[in-house]
């Protein structure tokens, strides 16, 4: 029988720091591991029981600072983390994981009109969507650099989320 074993533990936590500022952090720490032993097909490598599972990090976090001064605008930074992990199930391969920080704002202009920015990857940092090992050679699956995005948002009953 082939199985896997997952032991974590998540957390969501809120902490309303002033009454316009707010700390959001959602986490989630676990081990996933291989417990059986068995060759990969098509392949040199050997999944061995206790093997962490490929593609799996043990660390995903997300942490958010939002700023309400008041009901017609919001700012916010948030920093995205995705933990390392191995690129092949022999666990000879692996990928560091990578930390990116975004911001957003956004202000009422009508009660039912707003306007927004987005900056996504801050500080331009490369970093891969997807690693894995395939193939005899590491693969990496390029996330967005940085990227700027502005828009109005119309919504029927003008308030903002």
């Amino acid at each position: 029988m082939q199985s896997s074993r997952h032991i974590g533990v998540e957390a969501d936590i809120r902490l309303v720091l002033h009454e316009t500022l707010t700390l959001h952090s959602a986490l989630a720490y676990a081990r996933h591991t291989y417990r059986f032993d068995r060759p990969v097909e098509n392949a040199t490598e050997v999944i061995s029981s206790g093997n962490e599972v490929d593609t799996a990090p043990r660390l995903v976090a997300n942490t958010r600072l939002s700023w309400r001064p008041n009901a017609r605008f919001m700012a916010e930074a948030e920093w995205a983390v995705m933990g390392a992990y191995f690129t092949d199930a022999a666990n000879d391969h692996r990928y560091g994981g990578h930390n990116l920080l975004h911001l957003r704002a956004e202000a009422a202009l009508s009660e039912s009109l707003s306007a927004f920015i987005t900056v996504r990857n801050v500080t331009n940092a490369l970093y891969a969507e997807r690693a894995d090992f395939a193939f005899g050679a590491d693969r990496y699956f390029p996330g967005e650099t940085r990227t700027v995005g502005a828009g109005l948002r119309y919504r029927r009953q003008g308030r903002m989320r």
